[in-house]
């Protein structure tokens, strides 16, 4: 009786010794092929067994079970100096009985080494070629390799084939568990991964120096312990970890919690974490301290909000009183007008700097009011129409595509939205040439408007920080502004909860667009009386 397929039956308390050893699971690769080797050359009669590799030509001597005079595992030799040639040849179990009577007896194999009886198969590991399963014999056998040992021979070729793939296999999820290990250990920030249940699952050691607890001291535990509040744990579980609903990675400001019960500002990274399969594990989430940093940013918004309005005052009192002098200028001669012109514009683009970033930390700091609910399209119009002469001073055509869009209400600032049209529509005629075209247009979805200039394009090197504070491009469209009027563009789409994307190939243009949130059901029903 035999448990494996094609077993000869003699061959039965082997392939029952074979089995044993494939569901072992202490046991080590190589101590399975030495017992593997032991198996066979005493279920065949022969002295010696070996495990080869080849890469032609060399033939290498992975494992050996045999007499002192075997060769030593890793022993190389010339493949064509080796019965094992004929094997590969053949692509299936090659056997000789007594060498030194067959056509084989002139092979340098039988010359150099006299083995007189020789079985071997090819090796595969997975789908590709590897090496041969070979046993042999200094003495001859007195008659043939049967039927059932060609069998044999060839059913451990498939057995150990399958156990070099399963250790190849291992050996690679080992290297690719140690490498990611490192990677996690390396991240100067907080890692958690939590599974499906927001149960910790593993730490690095950065958590213990953020949160205070030692791994051993999270691990099996829900995430919650984490969390500033319950409230913070189950809104941030419907919102961001449920993995029916939640995108594959993201962002968001979280109050977090100290072993000690203290509580910081946090700022968390997460990605779903998934099989190729498609099959979800769990979250990933990266964990910043950000307490100083916002503290410090907040520090610095003060104080550049102060020292403006400290500006504001005398700046206003400089710019009347040159107003003043420019209206008497025909008494001053050609080089005092022109030192008192430009004295005049540099003042007046101070003036303006200092008020943009008034502007920019009233938007960030205020609570938002004077929304109501009020289509687009008119906003864009009015708009339009204030900014034609600028756009005829730069040789600009300025134009109002038509659309088929519903003309939905939304939920605007009338003032601050005309202001954010007016910051796209003047860069885009700012970096357009001479002769050429803007186009203002609703979206399709009437959510929204977009920007679309035929200029230079954005550099790729201010994309990223394009709607950062004093952001400016060499070559861009901002050359005579300050890098303020993006942050203003983002700071009013903020308030509106809106968001803005934006294409752009260097050379060819830009395109922005905007869009705003969809008024709810009840504020619907409400414009609609």
């Amino acid at each position: 009786m035999s448990h494996f397929p094609n077993a000869p039956a003699n061959f039965d308390d082997p392939l029952r010794q074979l089995y044993m050893l494939a569901v072992e699971p202490s046991l080590r690769f190589e101590d399975k092929v030495s017992q593997l080797l032991a198996l066979g050359t005493k279920a065949l009669g022969l002295e010696l067994g070996i495990v080869s590799q080849v890469n032609h030509p060399v033939y290498e001597c992975l494992f050996v079970h045999g007499p002192e005079w075997a060769p030593l595992s890793g022993a190389t030799f010339d493949v064509k100096g080796t019965y094992c040639l004929h094997t590969l040849k053949n692509d299936e179990v090659t056997a000789f009985h007594h060498a030194g009577q067959q056509e084989i007896s002139s092979h340098p194999c039988y010359q150099n080494f006299g083995l007189e009886s020789y079985i071997g198969a090819p090796l595969r590991r997975g789908g590709e070629f590897f090496g041969t399963l070979n046993f042999s014999d200094r003495a001859p056998r007195l008659a043939p390799f049967g039927e059932k040992e060609l069998e044999f021979v060839a059913f451990l070729a498939r057995w150990l084939g399958n156990e070099l793939r399963l250790h190849a296999e291992r050996r690679e999820l080992r290297q690719q568990r140690g490498l990611l290990s490192a990677m996690i250990d390396a991240v100067p920030e907080a890692v958690v991964f939590a599974d499906l249940n927001r149960r910790v699952a593993l730490v690095n050691p950065a958590v213990e120096r953020l949160f205070g607890y030692a791994p051993d001291q999270l691990l099996g535990r829900q995430t919650a312990v984490l969390y500033g509040s319950l409230e913070g744990y189950e809104q941030a579980g419907k919102e961001k970890f449920d993995p029916r609903t939640s995108n594959k990675r993201g962002e968001f400001d979280i109050s977090c919690r100290r072993s000690d019960g203290s509580t910081f500002d946090g700022l968390i990274s997460m990605a779903k974490v998934e099989t190729d399969c498609g099959e979800a594990l769990g979250f990933l989430a990266v964990i910043r301290d950000m307490s100083e940093q916002w503290a410090f940013e907040h520090a610095k918004d003060q104080l550049i909000a102060t020292v403006s309005h400290d500006i504001k005052n005398p700046l206003t009192v400089l710019c009347g009183a040159l107003e003043m002098l420019s209206a008497r200028k025909a008494e001053l001669d050609d080089a005092k007008q022109n030192m008192l012109r430009l004295a005049l514009r540099n003042a007046q683009r101070i003036d303006k700097m200092v008020t943009d970033i008034l502007d920019v930390e009233q938007l960030r700091s205020e609570e938002p009011s004077g929304f109501v609910a009020r289509p687009l399209a008119p906003l864009l119009e009015q708009v339009i129409e204030t900014l034609t002469p600028y756009a005829k001073e730069h040789g600009v055509f300025l134009a109002l595509k038509p659309s088929d869009a519903p003309n939905r209400a939304l939920r605007l600032h009338e003032g601050r939205v005309e202001r954010l049209i007016s910051n796209l529509l003047t860069n885009a005629i700012k970096a357009s040439a001479k002769g050429g075209a803007v186009e203002l247009g609703l979206t399709r979805t009437g959510l929204g408007f977009y920007v679309r200039d035929k200029g230079a394009g954005l550099p790729l090197n201010i994309q990223n920080a394009l709607f950062e504070r004093f952001a400016r491009g060499g070559s861009y469209r901002v050359q005579e502004g300050h890098g303020l009027g993006m942050s203003i563009v983002k700071a009013i789409i903020d308030q509106h909860l809106g968001d803005i994307t934006f294409q752009t190939t260097e050379g060819k243009g830009t395109t922005f667009f905007v869009n705003f949130p969809a008024l709810g059901p009840s504020e619907d029903e409400l414009n609609s009386k």
